[in-house]
This record gives C-alpha cells, sequence and structure tokens, in this order.
C-alpha cells in the first residue's frame, strides 16, 4: 500500500516524504514543479492501493505573498480549482486523508485563510481529518517573494552577517518546528481525528526576538525596517492530543543556521 503526498516538492512536502521514506513507507508525490507538471487542478488521482493521503498542495508563501493585495484575486482562483478537483476525487475513493490547514483559517480575512477554512468544511464534510499548522520553520528556502520569514533571516545571516527586516519586528507570532509537524500528521491519521485541532508550540514570541537569537548564534547585525505589521492573534482552539513539541525554538533556529553553513 501507498502513501500519496499531494504538494511533495512544497516547503512542507518535500522533507515530509522523506520522513515518510524514513518510516519505510512507500511514498508517491504528486507536485507541479516535477517533470511533465502534475497540475493539481485538473489532475486525475490514481488512488488504487493508496492508504493514505496527505493534501499539501497549495499557493502559498511567507507574509510577504500571502498579504499581498495584487495576489489576493490569484491565491483564490489557484485554490478554489485545487479544492475543486481533489476534494471529489478523495470522496468517491473513501481513502483516509489528512488536509494540511492553518491557523490563519481562523481569520478568514485574506484569500489564503478563507480558501484554508472552505478545506476544513469540506473535509469535515467527506470524513477527513485536518489540522491548523502555526507558522512551520525549519526548511530552508532561497530568498524570494514566496520564501519565509525564518529561512531569509538565517540565510541573511549566515551569508551577509547582517539580519535586514522588512518591519520593526514587534509582531508576535507562534511557530512549529517541521520535525513536530511530521509527527503531528502521523498522530492525527493514527488515531483518525475528527474536529479542529492546533499544531502550535503555543508560546509567542515577536519577530525581533527570533532575529536576536539567529544573530546571538551568528554574530549577524540586525537592521530593523520601519512598517509595522500587526500580530495576527486568532485564538488557538484546541491543542492536538496525544501530540507535544519537543524542538524548542531555539534547537530549531541552531538546526537551521548549522544546516545553511554546511551549504
Amino acid at each position: 500500500m501507498k502513501t500519496l503526498v499531494l504538494g511533495s516538492e512544497g516547503f512542507i512536502g518535500k522533507p515530509f516524504c522523506n520522513y515518510l521514506k524514513s518510516m519505510g513507507k512507500e511514498v508517491v508525490g504528486l507536485d507541479i514543479k516535477y517533470p511533465g507538471h502534475y497540475d493539481l487542478r485538473y489532475e486525475y488521482l490514481d488512488l488504487e492501493d493508496v492508504e493514505a493521503v496527505y493534501f499539501l498542495a497549495w499557493d502559498v508563501g511567507g507574509a510577504k505573498y500571502l498579504y499581498e493585495e495584487d495576489t489576493q484575486l490569484y491565491q483564490l482562483n489557484w485554490n478554489i480549482k485545487l479544492l475543486s478537483n481533489i476534494m471529489p476525487q478523495l470522496q468517491t475513493a473513501r481513502v483516509p486523508f489528512l488536509f494540511a490547514s492553518s491557523q490563519l483559517a481562523g481569520k478568514p480575512d485574506t484569500a489564503y485563510g478563507v480558501t484554508k477554512r472552505l478545506g476544513e468544511v469540506w473535509t469535515s464534510l467527506i470524513g477527513g481529518t485536518y489540522l491548523r499548522l502555526w507558522n512551520v520553520y525549519g526548511t530552508l528556502e532561497e530568498p524570494s517573494k514566496r520564501s519565509h520569514v525564518i529561512s531569509d533571516f538565517v540565510y541573511s545571516a549566515v551569508r551577509t552577517g547582517k539580519i535586514e527586516m522588512m518591519t520593526t519586528g514587534e509582531e508576535r507570532r507562534q511557530f512549529v518546528y517541521i520535525d513536530d509537524v511530521f509527527r503531528a500528521f502521523h498522530v492525527a491519521m493514527k488515531k483518525k481525528l475528527n474536529g479542529t485541532y492546533d499544531v502550535t508550540n503555543s508560546r509567542w514570541v515577536s519577530i525581533i526576538d527570533v532575529a536576536r537569537i539567529i544573530a546571538k548564534e551568528t554574530g549577524a547585525e540586525i537592521i530593523c525596517g520601519k512598517e509595522t505589521r500587526a500580530s495576527v492573534h486568532t485564538p488557538v482552539t484546541f491543542q492536538l492530543p496525544h501530540w507535544t513539541p519537543v524542538v524548542s525554538l531555539e534547537e530549531g533556529l541552531k538546526n537551521m543556521i548549522e544546516r545553511a553553513r554546511n551549504e
């Protein structure tokens, strides 16, 4: 029996496939980045002999992409088409699946939050499992419009000796290390959990404090921006049962810094 990962080349998907393989799973991945361009807005899924599906594919990026005014309609259109193609196929096949949602589904004031909430509702209606992930970090991404803030900080600190911030850094977030997310996926699918569950370390931390931790480890200079950004105070609904995060923010950042230096 195979495990199917939709979005297998993504921020979470690529390392998650490696995690599943390390557990002895036979993994099949589909991603638009593959040769042949598996566009999951239109792709037919071969679900024969598939024991579980992880729905990670999404039009997504860091805050500088998610909140940009010019990308809202594009995100809305892309992600609704993705849901409209994938969800009916999962319903027909009745294969166990997990939909990766976000804490922003609890604050649907962006195209990203609205479509993630729609994905949650659809998942519930057809008997799937979903988890709300809070600001996942741990993957290194080349800096771009879509890359995430922690990866940007780590690369900047290691490569240039500086951390140049877009904002003053006063906005606060809750983070969760990517290895802890993988364990959360495993628990949620094994327990066949229904309902809304949050995957977070439950620690509020400012972006400037994240920069300070990285600067302490690398000796980098912090250069604050002038833009202010609001903290996203969506409530933690229910912490995922049978799961506890084990990687602290400090430990997770050290891991990323070491990998960036090795590169």
